[in-house]
């Protein structure tokens, strides 16, 4: 898991309020390649070696947020090169989704999908209520939230998607176990397949030894169920290896 930037809740109102629309930084080209082992000036920023400097507390790459539907997420930060400044994820909170035909990512408060198709629902993506942030700060500014987390726990123990953070349903977890922990799902698959095996194994030479026991001891149980009416009665042969012969009837032959 990546190290998670904490914001706290002034901090995080005064970013919202700030509102910020272009990037920090910008690299430019480099001309030429200086030589940079002793430190020196790359596009007006100075660069010192590192050698002998000991890092001892690495800096956070990413920060929370939440999508639309209330699920929360995880957003890379943008550092300049010194490693000194990062834009709180402010790139991402700039793009938009498109209710009208779910396509999101896109920045701008017109959905280009139907823009092009020109959409008879919203008016060619005229309708500013059909466009929404795609991530927000905060979980109660969430406008799709709905319950995403449930009790079901996923399968692996180190997964974070376990306790209050839970799938609704079974389903739900295999989804996200087939595409989080594909080779170790597999493996817990293959390993709850060996241990049915198994089972039936020994379910089946309880069987046998049950019947060897009931064939030694001459002994034939007969058991008939008929929905509707009355368990009908054991029927113990005394000689049960000989089968009963039927009797057939024939007929007086017409004169």
């Amino acid at each position: 898991m990546p190290k998670v930037l904490e914001i706290e809740a002034s901090e995080e109102l005064v970013l919202e309020s700030d509102a910020i629309e272009e990037e920090s930084w910008r690299v430019g080209p480099t001309d030429g390649a200086p030589d940079l082992s002793d430190g020196g000036m790359v596009n007006g920023v100075k660069v010192r070696p590192a050698r002998d400097r000991k890092v001892t507390k690495g800096r956070p790459a990413a920060r929370r947020a939440y999508m639309a539907n209330g699920t929360e997420t995880l957003l890379p930060l943008n550092w300049d090169p010194e490693g000194l400044n990062q834009d709180y994820g402010a790139n991402y909170f700039r793009k938009r989704l498109c209710l009208c035909c779910n396509r999101g990512g896109f920045k701008g408060w017109q959905c280009p999908a139907c823009v092009k198709n020109d959409c008879t629902r919203c008016g060619g993506s005229t309708d500013r209520k059909k466009v929404i942030p795609c991530f927000y700060r905060r979980l109660e500014d969430a406008p799709l939230r709905s319950k995403v987390y449930g009790s079901i726990n996923c399968f692996l123990d180190s997964c974070i998607r376990r306790n209050t953070l839970g799938f609704l349903t079974e389903v739900a977890m295999r989804l996200h176990a087939r595409s989080r922990h594909k080779l170790e799902y597999q493996a817990y698959t293959e390993s709850l397949a060996m241990n049915k095996a198994d089972d039936v194994t020994e379910l089946r030479k309880r069987l046998d030894d049950l019947m060897a026991s009931m064939l030694k001891n001459n002994v034939a149980v007969a058991v008939s169920e008929t929905p509707g009416t009355p368990d009908a009665p054991l029927y113990v042969s005394d000689n049960p290896t000989q089968p009963k012969r039927r009797r057939i009837r024939r007929s007086a032959p017409i004169q």
